[in-house]
């Protein structure tokens, strides 16, 4: 469950927009479900000569603390939160809602104690959001009944904290890593979301947050890296340090612009908070940094296969996953090498997508997002212990990169099965983060598999179809094959890498 808090001055402007139509038009049968009185009584009637809504009542009655406290008063009283579901999670009924708001709002404080009187609210809800979550809307005046200000104080923190609480309570999974201490991902912006929606396309956002972390997946060094953004097409543009004009401290991404406009450019760490520049310079702890003038010149020297030589690549690369999804089986939960995994897995998975689902949309593509919130590392985390794993996943990545995407329908039934196997070892690792008792990791990536447990299932064909190229391209290429791991005979925790 995820709370979002903002402050206003409004209290009718907030009703009429909570019982108007939405900027998606998702407000939908709005109603009442909780609040400090009965909700018969609180709730507002709704006209029958233009089917508006009559919200004066209910705004004077949450004013009129506010009202009594006069100067006193919080400038911004009113405290909105919206608290919101995954879509994976599905949706509540009233009466589940109406239990969650009265305990959250009680958990925040709100309610008063006996020695306080408490605020008024009430808990709104209608529609699913534009972006399929179930969720509710909570309105409170920062002013108790008696005319008292209520000033609060790390109120954001808190209902996280409180969100924690009735995610346990109330049996609701836990799909949020950042809470658990993990770098964050900014949310998406209203606007985004909207030229998403008429577009038809992914947010750009969210296919740069792929395309990078795609990029990291078994590179040996931040100019390889650098290189391979470039190599997809996207736009990279180092940020220098104003003490030292060579030396690159940030970046920032943008997509190619589809007509005459200007891209819209990204910093790393608004993407997700693990790809921001320090974040990712954690890989390579020892390595020379390029510099500004090495970054503006890094050009990509991958080039695709054709043909049979694309499909040995894939084939060999899902005997490779199977082996590796085989060899997590047997890997003790306490493993050194568990972080290294879920990086390289996400990281890989972010690779698949990249391959099967040019587009940006559809199940791959929400899982490797997903999955990349399940591996978030904690903030000031050193760098993961090197795993003999990571690097099987790695190699299995680069050849992927090499192999580029399906080109007909024969190519894309072979490519399946490296979906099929990533899909694997996507439920591999929900059971590792499960085992592990990381609630809000293995909610992730149990959302992660979710997305995937059709193909496994049925086996459907999740790839994009993508145009034939022209008959020129690049030079023939030696075929990257991936040896298949050998399972070690070392204990699980163990460091020796089979491949040596």
């Amino acid at each position: 469950m995820i709370p979002k808090v903002t402050y206003g001055a409004r209290v009718r402007g907030l009703l009429e927009y909570l019982w108007g139509p939405g900027k998606a038009e998702e407000h939908i049968n709005p109603h009442l479900v909780a609040g400090y009185d009965d909700v018969v009584l609180l709730a507002p009637q709704q006209r029958e000569h233009d089917g508006g809504w009559s919200l004066e009542a209910l705004a004077a009655r949450l004013d009129a603390p506010q009202i009594a406290a006069g100067e006193r008063g919080v400038q911004q009283y009113v405290w909105q939160c919206s608290l919101s579901l995954p879509a994976q999670e599905g949706q509540l009924d009233d009466e589940t809602w109406g239990r969650i708001a009265g305990r959250f709002v009680a958990e925040m404080g709100f309610t008063g104690d006996a020695g306080r009187a408490g605020c008024r609210w009430v808990a709104v809800r209608h529609g699913l959001s534009a972006k399929g979550n179930d969720h509710v809307h909570l309105v409170v005046t920062l002013a108790t009944e008696d005319g008292a200000p209520v000033w609060l104080r790390q109120d954001k923190r808190r209902s996280q904290q409180v969100a924690d609480l009735l995610e346990d309570e109330f049996g609701l999974g836990k799909w949020t890593p950042g809470r658990a201490g993990a770098t964050k991902r900014p949310e998406l912006n209203r606007p985004e979301v909207d030229r998403a929606r008429r577009s038809g396309q992914a947010p750009d956002r969210e296919l740069l947050r792929r395309q990078v972390r795609a990029a990291l997946a078994g590179a040996g060094s931040e100019a390889v890296w650098v290189a391979r953004m470039k190599g997809t097409g996207l736009l990279v543009a180092p940020r220098a340090s104003a003490k030292d004009p060579s030396q690159v401290v940030g970046y920032a991404v943008a997509l190619q612009p589809a007509g005459p406009g200007t891209p819209t450019w990204y910093a790393g760490r608004s993407l997700d908070g693990d790809l921001s520049l320090p974040q990712v310079r954690k890989r390579w702890p020892e390595a020379e940094r390029p510099s500004v003038g090495q970054w503006k010149t890094a050009d990509s020297t991958e080039s695709s296969l054709r043909g049979e030589d694309r499909m040995a690549v894939w084939r060999s690369s899902a005997a490779a996953l199977e082996a590796i999804s085989d060899r997590l089986a047997g890997m003790a939960p306490d493993s050194p090498q568990w972080p290294a995994v879920a990086r390289a897995s996400a990281e890989l998975l972010a690779r698949v997508a990249a391959a099967t689902e040019p587009s940006g949309r559809g199940p791959m593509s929400r899982a490797a997002d997903t999955l990349a919130r399940a591996a978030a590392p904690p903030r000031r985390a050193p760098a993961p212990a090197a795993s003999s794993v990571a690097r099987e996943l790695g190699r299995v990545a680069d050849a992927l990169l090499v192999a580029g995407h399906a080109r007909d329908g024969g190519e894309a039934a072979v490519l399946l099965a490296v979906v099929v196997q990533a899909a694997r070892l996507v439920v591999a690792l929900a059971e590792l983060r499960a085992a592990q008792q990381q609630a809000h990791a293995a909610g992730a990536a149990a959302a992660a598999a979710a997305h995937l447990t059709p193909l496994l299932q049925s086996g459907a064909h999740l790839v994009d179809q993508v145009p034939v190229p022209n008959q020129g391209g690049p030079p023939q290429q030696p075929v990257p094959t991936v040896p298949s791991p050998v399972r070690p005979r070392v204990d699980p925790n163990g460091e020796r890498d089979p491949q040596r």
